[in-house]
């Protein structure tokens, strides 16, 4: 459909500052990309790329009902990560209330889809075999007091919250549950090296991972895809083949004490393998970057 108007949240975030860039390269004749930013600074650097923007707040009523006049297409690509000063009340308030938020008013303004960027970390345990979009979601945690775990237990939450508003509401909405996002100059792969505590990590243990450019195309997909009737589904969006610990060092230029490494195991090695199934099925996904080295090799880390 053209003239239609796509609103982007988080667009400052890892994920949406490399994603608006794509969706305003490949928008249809007519369609307008619109962002809701925090600030005017952030606003202008959109602007200049040809986005519409509002300045807003996602967490306020008012500022949310603006960003959504006349939208037919919701990205909520917004979510408040584990960080300095990040609290696991601001992870509930922006990843699960916040996105729900705007997903109701979504449904109550016309909107045509709602698409809703997630994580893989939503299943929590591994279950034998790679997680399929049908299993239980287990991410758990103590609390809302328990920091470590608000980001995949929020983001759960708001999953479920969001399947039961589209079967009341009739919205549209499709979930992408990305594998650890890296590429494009992106620090992520380098954030979580830092954390690893040396040697105390089996060299062995895999990440399952996914490129920017491929979490643009899955979003992109998601948007355009034909779909029959309302409903809500998930889609894992990751790579081919996932990296070891040894890899992502080596890299980066950074060397893994394999000394201290030897030995350790792998206490769940499902955890975060995702089965891409249903999105190469239905979306026609298929990853520009398969593997971290191969993104690497192409100069695209």
């Amino acid at each position: 459909m053209a003239n239609e108007t796509i609103l982007v949240t988080g667009a400052t975030g890892q994920v949406g500052r490399r994603l608006v860039p794509k969706l305003l390269n490949w928008r249809e004749p007519g369609d307008e990309i619109r962002v809701l930013v925090r600030s005017a600074e952030a606003a202008e650097r959109f602007a200049a790329l040809g986005a519409r923007t509002v300045v807003g707040d996602l967490t306020d009523a008012a500022d949310r009902k603006r960003a959504l006049d006349g939208a037919a297409l919701v990205v909520n690509s917004a979510a408040t990560f584990r960080g300095e000063g990040v609290t696991a009340a601001d992870m509930y308030a922006v990843n699960r209330d916040a996105a729900v938020a705007l997903a109701r008013e979504s449904a109550q303004a016309g909107v045509r889809r709602f698409v809703q960027v997630s994580t893989n970390l939503v299943y929590g345990p591994g279950v034998g075999r790679p997680a399929r979009e049908d299993d239980e979601l287990r991410a758990s945690g103590t609390s809302e007091a328990e920091q470590r775990s608000a980001y995949p237990v929020s983001k759960r939450e708001a999953e479920e919250q969001l399947r039961e508003l589209s079967a009341q509401s009739g919205l549209d909405i499709v979930a992408l549950r990305l594998s650890f996002v890296y590429g494009e100059g992106d620090p992520h792969i380098e954030n979580i090296l830092a954390r690893f505590d040396y040697g105390l990590r089996a060299a062995h243990e895999v990440l399952a991972m996914v490129h920017h450019a491929d979490v643009a195309q899955g979003v992109h997909r998601a948007l355009r895809a034909t779909r029959s009737g309302a409903s809500y589904t998930a889609y894992n969006i990751s790579g081919d083949g996932a990296s070891t610990i040894f890899e992502l060092f080596d890299l980066v230029g950074r060397q893994l004490d394999l000394d201290a490494a030897a030995g350790k195991s792998v206490e769940d090695p499902w955890f975060g393998i995702p089965d891409t199934t249903r999105a190469y099925r239905d979306l026609g996904f298929r990853p520009i970057y398969p593997t971290a080295k191969t993104a690497w090799r192409d100069g695209a880390l």
